[in-house]
């Protein structure tokens, strides 16, 4: 189909520019049959806030450390798509999961963070998650329905001042 509109070489050139791509990443192109790249971002807004972009995916931020040029992919790990709303006095944390389990996912919860790793047959996500105020870890609810992870906490306020009495 590409070929009668592109013709034999402009193809090619398509696919050498891939493979540099790719080359670049670090990527072996065997592992592209195993699991494909994925990346994207979310925005969400609080009234009289700035806008927060959160980015998802199989694909490494560019780390300034690297000397080689070139950045290692992980194909086999993947970050969910995550939204988190604080809602009256709760946090309601969503996040997709597709491929997974209920048994095969993990949860673990703090005061200021939610820690998720999911491990399935072919698929396998963690994130750790910063939750926008504190939440008290016993009140948290989690329901899975199809992929999709539902986590609700209540919040609470740590660290709140007091007078203290001087004798």
């Amino acid at each position: 189909m590409f070929e009668d509109v592109l013709g034999d070489e402009e193809f090619r050139d398509i696919e050498d520019i891939i493979e540099h791509m790719m080359e670049r990443f670090g990527v072996d192109m065997d592992d592209l049959t195993k699991q494909p790249f994925v990346y994207g971002f979310s925005i969400s807004q609080r009234p009289g806030e700035e806008p927060e972009i959160n980015e998802f995916g199989n694909v490494p931020s560019p780390d300034e450390n690297c000397t080689c040029g070139k950045q290692q992919v992980r194909v086999d790990e993947r970050k969910p798509l995550i939204d988190v709303c604080e809602i009256d006095d709760k946090v309601h944390v969503t996040a997709e999961l597709p491929g997974i389990e209920k048994e095969e996912i993990e949860l673990h919860v703090t005061e200021n963070s939610m820690q998720l790793k999911a491990t399935g047959k072919d698929q396998k996500y963690t994130e750790d998650i910063e939750l926008p105020t504190g939440v008290d870890p016993d009140s948290a609810k989690a329901t899975y329905k199809n992929g999709v992870l539902e986590v609700v906490l209540d919040t609470k306020e740590f660290g709140n001042q007091r007078p203290v009495r001087i004798d």
